[in-house]
């Protein structure tokens, strides 16, 4: 089967879905540029509206603090442990170990005089939950999408640069201007070639007007 390389004998819906498949990548970078810079921003957003500051304890303070009874909360997970006093002030302590938790925990449950727990309320944390399955998919979906438009890139060059040369409208200079612009800057020089030699119709050239009798 021998295909046909003038565009003036396509179908509309052939010169449409060349047409989209042209300005997908363009679309890509723009929403991955978008979806980059809105991350940054609100991570920033978020962090300005994040919980309080807290102070930083080593373990020694943190002891101390417990055996004195001045921590109510312990909130614990795998890699720090979050100490909130009675007066509301939060406290951070960074755990490296297992066995280093549990001393903090066992500390925490210890009694006091009064027969009670010196910290009231200790929440543990200390593994890291399941991961959510929508994550690896989405994953898994943005490198298949990625990766497939980094392949229609590489196929849409020498395409249209088959296309060009192949173009009986075209002289010698036009050719070679064409080839170097889609090899160069295909990404940009492809929409502009679809839209002139593909998709917009070649006027007819215009009867002579008749003679009046």
């Amino acid at each position: 089967m021998k295909w046909n390389w003038d565009p003036r004998t396509w179908k509309t819906s052939t010169k449409l879905l060349l047409g989209l498949a042209t300005l997908w990548p363009i679309i890509y970078i723009g929403l991955f540029m978008i979806l980059v810079f809105s991350g940054v921003l609100f991570g920033a957003i978020l962090s300005k509206h994040a919980e309080p500051d807290r102070t930083n304890l080593d373990l020694i303070q943190l002891e101390k603090k417990i055996q004195n009874g001045e921590i109510k909360e312990l909130r614990i997970t795998a890699s720090e442990i979050e100490a909130i006093d009675r007066d509301g002030q939060s406290f951070l302590t960074y755990v490296n170990n297992s066995s280093t938790r549990d001393e903090i925990i066992r500390q925490g449950k210890e009694l006091d005089s009064n027969k009670h727990p010196r910290v009231s309320k200790i929440d543990e944390n200390s593994s890291e939950g399941p991961l959510n399955p929508i994550f690896p998919i989405g994953i898994g979906l943005f490198f298949l999408c990625h990766m497939l438009t980094i392949l229609l890139t590489f196929l849409l060059m020498p395409l249209y640069i088959i296309l060009a040369v192949k173009d009986e409208r075209h002289d010698q200079t036009t050719r070679i201007i064409w080839v170097v612009l889609l090899a160069t800057m295909g990404m940009l020089a492809n929409p502009v070639y679809w839209y002139l030699y593909i998709w917009r119709q070649a006027r007819p050239l215009a009867e002579p007007p008749s003679n009046p009798i």
